[in-house]
This record gives structure tokens, sequence and C-alpha cells, in this order.
């Protein structure tokens, strides 16, 4: 069953699992509301940008992450902060049920829609927040959670709900942003929330570790890839235009870590073919992590 409305799964069963009621993710403490406005804010006034972003560049991480994963097709999952569908339309054929969660309301209208046009009949969408999930405990077989945790406040917390949800046995495959190791975390982020301002902080690797097995899972696969991005592109996939004060802030930045690569960005200048200014390229990473609650 597709479901529509962002409080569909209010009180109601879906595929053996009751849900509670699905809280207004706004309702917290100060630090927290005002990060999810953020949040908000970015991805409402970004939301068919960086939908075509989501739903094509990185529709192939997705199905690499649901490829190493292997689901049976018997497994109750979650895809958390799904944004407009890109892991939960690789997951979805390949499992059993899979619910959708996203604080934005712009979204989730876009997560129905390209589950809509996929045909996909088991998925169902809601909003709701990454720290109180409204979920009960030990009902997922497999969690997902692609490019998110770099816009928790409190990352720990995040991944402790994913274990609080998950079955023994079941699995977390998580892809987001890290800082590369002999970069300053400290720089990388100056520019990630120059461009960002709903951007928290991105992890190293360690980090990343250490708190999933604080969340009491069993930590199995990492693996690390990289991706050539077009700076114009990225700043405009964030809602930024060439010249506005953003951009610039941003871009002087960039350019400042250019010698040491202080940031980890491995920042490039090329030759523009129309013969204006240099073009700006440089390199994210990404950490594809696993791993199963014991």
């Amino acid at each position: 069953m597709l479901l529509t409305g962002t409080k569909d799964l209010s009180v109601q069963s879906h595929r053996g699992v009751i849900l509670s009621e699905a809280k207004n993710p706004s309702v917290s403490h100060d630090p927290a509301r005002t990060q999810h406005a953020r949040v908000r804010d970015r991805f409402t006034r970004t939301a068919d940008q960086f939908s075509r972003f989501a739903l094509s560049t990185r529709s192939k991480e997705a199905e690499h992450l649901a490829a190493l994963v292997s689901p049976r097709g018997t497994e109750l999952a979650l895809d958390l902060a799904c944004g407009p569908g890109t892991f939960a339309n690789a997951f979805a054929p390949r499992t059993r049920f899979l619910f959708g969660f996203d604080l934005t309301p712009a979204m989730l209208d876009r997560a129905r829609s390209s589950a809509a046009a996929a045909s996909l009949a088991n998925v169902a969408f809601a909003c709701a927040d990454a720290c109180r999930l409204p979920l009960p405990d030990a009902s997922l077989d497999l969690a997902i959670c692609g490019y998110s945790i770099h816009h928790m406040l409190d990352p720990a917390r995040g991944l402790s709900e994913l274990a609080r949800v998950l079955r023994p046995g079941g699995r977390l495959a998580l892809v987001d942003l890290i800082v590369p190791a002999g970069a300053s975390s400290d720089a990388h982020n100056r520019i990630e929330r120059a461009r960002d301002a709903s951007h928290a902080t991105t992890l190293t690797v360690p980090e990343f570790s250490a708190l999933v097995e604080a969340a009491g899972l069993r930590l199995f696969a990492l693996e690390i890839t990289d991706r050539l991005r077009q700076f114009d592109d990225w700043m405009q996939i964030a809602g930024h235009a060439s010249g506005s004060p953003d951009y610039l802030a941003t871009r002087r930045l960039m350019e400042d870590s250019l010698p040491s690569d202080s940031a980890g960005f491995r920042p490039r200048l090329v030759p523009d073919p129309s013969g204006s200014a240099p073009l700006l390229e440089f390199t994210q990473t990404s950490l594809f992590l696993f791993a199963e609650k014991p």
C-alpha cells in the first residue's frame, strides 16, 4: 500500500509493525528545533535541484549499497532521512516492506512521486525525527541511512535509535560523507557549513566506527569511495548562484585550502573551455559502512 500523507503512519499496523504516533519532530529542545528548521529550510528551498541530483547521481550508489547488502526479500526495512526516495527505490524491490522517514515534507512528496513512478507498493513515508523514531524496539530487520548523519547535531543518538529499532541479527547499511584521513576536520567542516547552514559535522572513519560500536552494533565492513565534483554544480544544488555571497565565501575557503589541501577536498583549478575564469573541481569522499546488531 502506497500512503500519501505525512501522518499516514500514526497508530496503525504495517506488515506486522505497530507504529506509535509520529510526533512533530520540531518539538524538542532549542538546538534540535533550530537544526530541524535549518534542514527543512534548505531542503524545501532546493527540493527540485537536490531531487534531480539525488535521484540521478546517487542512484548508482544506492544500487551499489543494496547489492552489497543483498537483502533476502523478507526484511522489514527503514530508510532514514529518505529524501526524494533514492535509497528507498533501490531497496524496496529487494525487501518485504520499507518505511521512509524524513524531516522535510517537500522531500516526502518527491519520495512518494518517485515510488509511484516505479510502481512500488510496499513502501510508506512519514515525517519523523531521527532521534525519536515512531517505531517499537527490535521491530526491523534492516536500517538504511544515506547521507544524513552529517546533518545531525547528535549523531550518537541517531545511531542509537537505529540500533534500538533493529532486531538481533538486524543490519545497518549506511553511506555518508567523511573527512579523509590526514585532513583537518575543522577546515573541512568550515567549508561545508559555509555552503550549507544545515550541515552539522562531517565525521572521520574512526569517529563513525566508534559511534556505531557505542550504539551496540558490530561493525563488519567498510568501503571508501571518491567522487569528482564541480564546485559550481555543488553550489547550485545547495541553492547558491555563482557570485552570490555564500558562493563567494565558500569558494574563498576552498581556494585557500589549495596549497596544503588542509580540508581534504583535493581541490584544483582547471581551464574553462569558454575562456572565462578557471573552473574549480574537488573530490568528495564517502564511506559505505555495514554493521549488525548482535
